[in-house]
């Protein structure tokens, strides 16, 4: 049976044609890893920080144009209470009204460095005008009373000048400490290193005494072994020595002022020695040796109690 002329024409094209469409491979373009990212970007980037070094550079100009116009307005002084505020605005006042950029920090460090209650000095300049100084004070600990003159000693040992700082303190009085070394700068003297170390080492002990502290009132340094110390209001001399222990000795003194003393009068003997081991040796106005025995005291100094048994 003869086929339609068509379905012969499909079949013939079906045949010509091929079995599957041959595709050209896509092309793959690499992706762009970080170095590339970073390095397609690098001119951008580049344009930026110039544009911003630019900018500063700039700034910088200005600011320092208008600082050089800049005076100083004000001269803040802080921390100070012992020095005179006249004593600083005298010593300050010539940088008033100058050229906040002209100001050295030298210049007015030497304006103040002879004035000898300063320890340090913190200096800074602010764009608004305004000097501003922060002054450390050096701190008294004792009186130093030599030759008819009065030195404060401060904590650090150095010896100065008493610009009526002495009766805004209680300061014990100390007598027979030696100054060594040169003169410091602003006249600073320093005491001898070994009365230096035995003085501190004394006012250690009646800071942290309970009652010693309140009472003392000068303190004498000899040499051999016979400091000794006065209490307000009483002539007799304790005998405290010059080779430490110096805690359990104002203990005993302590007990013996409330046990003896505070019993037989302020004046009831010439001196009290305080250097013998667990005894305390009194002489009296006649010269007649008297030890009391503390062996048997409390630890610590009783309101009231029994006086130690006397010996002759």
């Amino acid at each position: 049976m003869a086929r339609p002329e068509n379905e012969r024409q499909r079949d013939e094209s079906l045949r010509e044609s091929p079995d599957f469409d041959e595709l050209e491979p896509e092309t793959v373009r690499p992706r762009k890893g970080k170095l590339g990212r970073i390095l397609s970007a690098t001119p951008v980037m580049m344009t930026f920080a110039a544009l911003l070094l630019v900018a500063v550079a700039v700034l910088s100009w200005y600011a320092t144009q208008w600082k050089k116009q800049v005076a100083v307005t004000r001269v803040v002084v802080s921390g100070t209470s012992l020095i005179p505020t006249s004593t600083i605005d005298r010593r300050l006042n010539s940088f008033m009204g100058k050229n906040l950029d002209e100001v050295r920090i030298n210049e007015v460090r030497r304006a103040l460095v002879s004035e000898p209650w300063i320890e340090n000095i913190q200096i800074g300049k602010e764009l608004n005008g305004i000097l501003r100084i922060r002054i450390e004070e050096r701190r008294p600990a004792a009186l130093l009373v030599s030759e008819g003159r009065s030195l404060i000693i401060d904590t650090a040992g150095n010896l100065l000048p008493d610009k009526e700082i002495a009766e805004r303190f209680r300061l014990v009085k100390v007598h027979g400490a030696r100054a060594a070394g040169p003169v410091r700068a602003g006249g600073v003297r320093r005491l001898n290193d070994s009365d230096k170390a035995l003085l501190f080492a004394l006012l250690d002990a009646f800071d942290k005494s309970t009652y010693a502290r309140m009472m003392v009132s000068t303190i004498h340094l000899t040499r051999n072994n016979q400091t000794w110390f006065l209490v307000a209001g009483s002539p007799i001399p304790f005998v405290i020595g010059n080779d430490g222990n110096f805690k359990e000795k104002l203990k005993k003194f302590e007990i013996f002022w409330q046990q003896v003393v505070a019993k037989k009068g302020i004046d009831c003997y010439e001196s009290v020695d305080l250097r013998f081991r667990e005894r305390v040796f009194a002489t009296s106005p006649a010269s007649e040796a008297e030890s009391a025995d503390s062996s048997a005291a409390p630890a610590a100094p009783p309101v009231s109690g029994q006086i130690p048994d006397e010996h002759h």
